[in-house]
């Protein structure tokens, strides 16, 4: 009988230990609560970015958060910037993260999130730049008009 060897010991070991520093989800969480990783820091990372948005927004988005958080109607309202993490795919999970959190959230038309206003813009896709989501619903909307449009019924 012919034995193979793929990897060499040294490379074995090497593997070995970066698994070991690698935290799996079952894990016991590094922090030192004693919970498991999916149980504890996993889900304050996601849940942060859910109902924080990212830190730093483009001109067009603040231009529109700055209006909306002028008028008096929303002063009870949230609004986040998601548009570095919109895609296609999490757009769904968005929405129901924040559907009963009173946040409004907001995505400027990037090439990480062109799916989301393909599928959703029968309007005008060339000019509208910005789509609002909010409690399953969403509207997309041109940012240097502003001021035309009507949110109630949506917020």
């Amino acid at each position: 009988m012919i034995e193979k060897r793929c990897h060499s010991k040294e490379s074995m070991k090497k593997n070995n230990k970066e698994k070991k520093e690698k935290i799996g989800r079952n894990d016991i969480c590094k922090c030192g609560s004693g919970k498991k990783y999916k149980k504890c820091c996993e889900v304050l990372i996601k849940e942060t970015k859910y109902t924080l948005g990212q830190m730093v927004s483009s001109e067009k988005c603040n231009y529109v958060l700055n209006y909306l958080n002028e008028q008096e109607i929303y002063q009870k309202y949230r609004f986040i910037d998601i548009t570095d993490d919109l895609t296609t795919e999490n757009y769904r999970e968005y929405q129901m993260k924040n559907y009963n959190h009173n946040i409004v959230m907001i995505a400027e038309k990037k090439e990480n999130n062109m799916g989301v206003f393909l599928e959703r813009d029968k309007e005008d896709l060339v000019t509208n730049d910005i789509i609002l989501l909010y409690a399953g619903s969403y509207r997309i909307i041109n940012s240097e008009n502003i001021a035309r449009y009507s949110f109630t019924g949506f917020i």
